[in-house]
């Protein structure tokens, strides 16, 4: 092939006339493509060194790519990279990325793993408080009061009529017999999944659409195991509502105060949740609504059915830093009547609740405590207790709710005093409703 020349060289167009100006490539511009010759076209005139400008030409496609040795090279088109690879990129830091493109997508990650962390829990939770739903409503299939029946009744059935009612065996009806003779039938189911159980608790009806406690109570060894384990003994974070381990449930025979303990759960609807409405009701501007929508508390125990008469509910602390810690929990039985009324007196001191309950030396109390923060758990690590006194024999259920008073004066722990204001007025509880008092 003959040499070229830089040497501009000018043709005339036969379409239009003008002249265009063609820079002539040099042998080492066409062995590298830059520019397209003669050869490349099909000549009829046999010119061997003029382009045959008639033709429509285009130059090859030149594509760049970056190159460790040469930056700038002219090849065949890469591969574009699948799609995995550029989210890789766009989503991670890499290198040759520029400060606020780091920053950005770093940024951009943490916001990611927060998320799936966040909706991962709250997914969790869900689903596990599905799961306790389930379980509370097979208990509650099992466990039904409205035909209790005890067994020590002049006409007891036999274990074959047990086994046909209560879904157990013979052989299991009289394995529990033997353990418990005195049970009532409605509790037989339930004793046969776990030995533990000691009664039932339930405030509010199935009509209720404010509160929904309706559990059975275990008893365990200590007050540790129930916080983290369900009725069927699984490990759960919502616990089981348990009674104190100390409480003495011999034959129909309880403890001068029955403490029953459960968890204030985060969605504010479980387990002991709704006793928090006592204290510091959300239904309602007033504060005794939610009493005198449940001036009443069942639990029936193995061996007796029982209506308690709510007449009390105290915000205690636990932290000695932060004042007083009020051992309610210690007052399980009575020895004598002045422990009895220095209690009752210690309780309505405290008390935001006064009702129109009496109570005397012999009652016997129920005391339902929870977890309550109203103040942060940070600040004051505090627990809500509802106090409620047992229907004696031959009494109404029935409680007038409208004498019900809420007390704006309640004995508080000094962190109350020093946050809030005030001071604490003294005893303005009506004394004579503790019959057995004569203060």
């Amino acid at each position: 092939m003959s040499s070229f020349s830089k040497r501009p060289h000018r043709k005339t167009s036969g379409h239009s006339g003008r002249e265009r100006s063609f820079d002539m490539p040099t042998e080492e511009d066409a062995a590298d493509g830059t520019y397209i010759t003669a050869s490349y076209f099909d000549d009829d005139d046999d010119d061997d060194d003029i382009p045959d400008t008639r033709k429509n030409t285009k130059k090859k496609q030149q594509i760049v790519y970056e190159d460790d040795e040469d930056d700038d090279y002219y090849g065949e088109k890469k591969k574009k990279p699948n799609i995995f690879v550029r989210a890789i990129h766009a989503i991670f830091p890499m290198k040759g990325d520029g400060v606020a493109e780091s920053v950005r997508k770093i940024i951009f990650d943490i916001a990611v793993v927060a998320f799936v962390i966040t909706g991962g829990s709250v997914v969790y939770n869900v689903i596990v408080e599905w799961n306790n739903q389930k379980i509370d409503v097979e208990l509650s299939r099992i466990y039904q009061p409205t035909a209790s029946v005890t067994l020590d009744e002049s006409s007891k059935p036999t274990p074959i009529e047990i086994s046909g009612i209560v879904d157990l065996s013979v052989n299991e009806v009289e394995k529990v017999l033997e353990e418990v003779p005195e049970i009532q039938i409605d509790f037989m189911k339930l004793y046969s999944i776990n030995p533990d159980i000691v009664g039932w608790v339930k405030l509010g009806d199935k009509n209720d659409p404010i509160v929904n406690i309706d559990y059975p109570v275990v008893q365990s060894e200590d007050n540790d195991y129930y916080l983290t384990h369900n009725f069927y003994k699984e490990d759960a974070q919502r616990g089981a509502i348990f009674a104190d381990y100390r409480n003495r449930f011999d034959n129909g025979r309880l403890s001068g105060n029955t403490i029953l303990y459960g968890h204030n759960m985060w969605n504010g609807d479980t387990m002991f949740a709704k006793l928090s409405r006592y204290y510091q009701p959300k239904e309602s501007a007033d504060p005794l609504k939610f009493y005198r929508d449940h001036p009443t508390v069942t639990f029936n125990t193995l061996y007796e059915n029982a209506e308690w008469k709510v007449f009390a509910c105290v915000l205690f602390n636990t932290q000695e830093e932060l004042g007083e810690v009020y051992p309610y929990l210690n007052y399980r039985d009575f020895a004598n009547k002045e422990t009895f009324n220095t209690f009752i007196l210690d309780i309505m001191d405290r008390s935001v609740l006064w009702t129109d309950v009496d109570l005397t030396y012999g009652d016997e109390i129920l005391t339902l405590s929870t977890c309550y923060y109203p103040y942060g758990k940070e600040t004051a690590d505090t627990r809500v207790a509802v106090f409620a006194r047992k229907i004696r024999d031959g009494e109404s259920a029935e409680v007038d709710v409208s004498k019900a008073v809420r007390n704006t004066d309640p004995l508080k722990f000094r962190f109350q005093y020093e946050r809030d204001g005030g001071s604490w007025g003294g005893r303005k509880w009506d004394s004579s409703k503790l019959l057995s008092y004569e203060g």
